[in-house]
C-alpha cells in the first residue's frame, strides 16, 4: 500500500523539481585547482548535516554529488553511515530516462525514419504502417491531432495512467483509484507483466485526457510511454536493444541498462539502498516492477555514466548531430522550460527525475563544459506533504550551486 500510495504523489514532484531547478543560481567561472575536492567534500558534508538534522533523517540515509569537466572528476557525499558508494554506484535515474527516449525518436528522425512533426495517426516513411497501432488500445482522444513532437514536449494532453488516480465515472474495477495501485495492491499482482498496450487502453477504454493536443503543457509519464511504442515500430527492434545499440555501446555507458521484465526487479551490483518515508519510518524500497513506466523512467544507471551520458549527448559526440541537438534543446512554444526530454534551469540542460526511495538532477553546464550529477537516493513523503520533498530537493539545488561556487574560487 505504502508503494502505491507514494506514486501518487510523484507527477507534482516531477513537476516541482522541473518547474524550480536552482532559479537563483548565478553563472560561474569553472577553474581547476587540487583543492576543490577536499572543499566539496567538506561542503556537502555541512550542508547534508544540517538538512539531516532539521528532518530528522537516519544516519543511513545520505546525498551523492559528481562532477565531470573535460579534464577532470570529482565526487563528494555525506551520510549512508560510512557505505563504499562511489560514481559506480548504480540507481533509478527515474524521470531522467525520458532523455534516452527523446533522443532516441531524435536519431530516428535524423536518420529519416521518422519526422517528429507527423500525427502518430501518419504512415511510418516508406512503410504502410501508422506510427501507433490501430488498434481499441492505442484510441485515445484526439489521436489524429497528437504528434510526436507533442509527445515529446508534454503538449500531447495525455492522460498520465502511473501518476493520476482514475475517475469515479470510469465503469472499470479500477475506478478512483491509481491504476498501477490496483494491480498492485486490490489485485495483488505485484509481478504484473505491464504492457504498453495495456497502459494504453486504460487511457481509451474511458477517454481520458487533459485536452487537445498543442493547446497546454502537462507533463505525462505515459506520453513518454507511446514513444517506445513507435521506436520499437519504426526500428523494427525491441526498445531495450535500440537504446543498447544506438547509446549504451557506442557511448560506452557500461553501468546502464534499462529494465524491461517483471523480475528485474534490483539492481546491479553495486546500488544504492533506496529509502521511502510515508509516515514515521524510512522502509526500503529499492526492488520494483519497472515494466509499468517503460520509457518514462525504467533505466538504471551510475553518476558516472550520468555525466558522460549528459555532456556527450548535448555537444553532439554521440549519435545525435549538432542540428538535431540544437531541435532537441529548442524549448517548444508555449512551455517556460522544457523542450524535447530536456528541461532548462540556471544549473544548466538536463533533467531530474524521482521514483519510491531515489531523486536525482542530472545536468549539462553548457557555459562552463561540466557535467554535475546529484543523487539522494530516498524520499520523505510526509504523509502527502510536499514540504519534505521540496526541502530535498532545495537542498540538493543548493549543493549544486554551491559546487560550483567553490570551483570558481579555487
Amino acid at each position: 500500500m505504502k508503494k502505491a500510495i507514494a506514486r501518487f504523489f510523484l507527477f507534482l514532484l516531477t513537476v516541482s523539481i522541473l518547474l524550480t531547478l536552482c532559479s537563483g543560481c548565478a553563472s560561474r567561472r569553472i577553474t581547476d585547482s587540487p583543492d576543490v575536492q577536499s572543499e566539496l567534500q567538506m561542503m556537502v558534508k555541512h550542508k547534508y548535516a544540517d538538512f539531516a538534522l532539521a528532518y530528522n533523517l537516519p544516519p543511513h540515509l545520505g546525498m551523492f554529488l559528481y562532477i565531470e569537466t573535460e579534464q577532470d572528476s570529482y565526487s563528494a557525499k555525506a551520510g549512508f553511515s560510512d557505505k563504499p558508494y562511489t560514481e559506480n554506484t548504480h540507481y533509478r535515474i527515474a524521470s531522467v530516462s525520458k532523455t534516452f527516449t527523446a533522443a532516441s525518436i531524435m536519431l530516428l528522425d535524423q536518420m529519416g525514419k521518422l519526422r517528429i512533426k507527423d500525427s502518430v495517426v501518419d504512415a511510418i516513411p516508406g512503410r504502410s504502417i501508422s506510427y501507433l497501432p490501430d488498434t481499441w488500445e492505442f484510441a485515445i482522444p484526439h489521436k489524429e491531432e497528437i504528434t510526436i513532437k507533442d509527445l515529446l514536449s508534454h503538449r500531447a494532453g495525455v492522460f498520465d495512467v502511473f501518476n493520476e488516480i482514475i475517475p469515479e465515472t470510469s465503469s472499470q474495477p479500477y475506478a478512483g483509484q491509481n491504476y498501477i495501485g490496483y494491480i498492485q495492491d486490490t489485485v495483488g499482482d505485484a509481478m504484473h507483466p505491464y504492457t504498453l498496450a495495456e497502459l494504453s487502453g486504460v487511457i481509451a477504454i474511458d477517454q481520458l485526457t487533459y485536452g487537445k493536443p498543442g493547446t497546454l503543457y502537462h507533463y505525462s509519464d505515459s506520453g513518454y510511454m507511446l514513444l517506445p511504442v513507435i521506436i520499437e515500430r519504426v526500428a523494427q527492434m525491441p526498445f531495450e536493444e535500440f537504446l543498447l545499440q544506438n547509446f549504451f555501446l557506442p557511448m560506452n555507458l557500461t553501468g546502464t541498462y534499462a529494465v524491461h521484465e517483471p523480475e528485474d526487479t534490483t539492481l546491479a551490483q553495486p546500488f544504492f539502498e533506496g529509502y521511502t518515508r510515508w509516515d514515521a519510518e524510512f522502509f526500503i524500497t529499492t526492488e520494483d516492477n519497472m515494466t509499468s513506466n517503460i520509457g518514462a523512467g525504467h533505466i538504471i544507471s551510475t553518476p558516472k555514466d550520468m555525466a558522460r551520458w549528459i555532456r556527450p549527448l548535448l555537444l553532439a559526440q554521440g549519435p545525435l548531430s549538432e542540428l538535431t541537438i540544437e531541435t532537441m534543446k529548442t524549448v517548444v512554444e508555449g512551455n517556460s522550460n522544457y523542450s524535447l526530454g530536456l528541461s532548462h534551469s540556471a544549473l544548466g540542460v538536463g533533467h531530474s527525475g524521482a521514483h519510491p526511495g531515489y531523486m536525482n538532477i542530472v545536468v549539462y553546464n553548457e557555459e562552463h563544459d561540466t557535467a554535475i550529477v546529484m543523487v539522494a537516493p530516498f524520499i520523505d513523503y510526509n504523509e502527502g506533504n510536499m514540504e519534505h520533498i521540496i526541502a530535498t530537493l532545495t537542498v540538493m539545488q543548493e549543493i549544486m550551486s554551491e559546487a560550483l561556487t567553490i570551483m570558481e574560487k579555487m
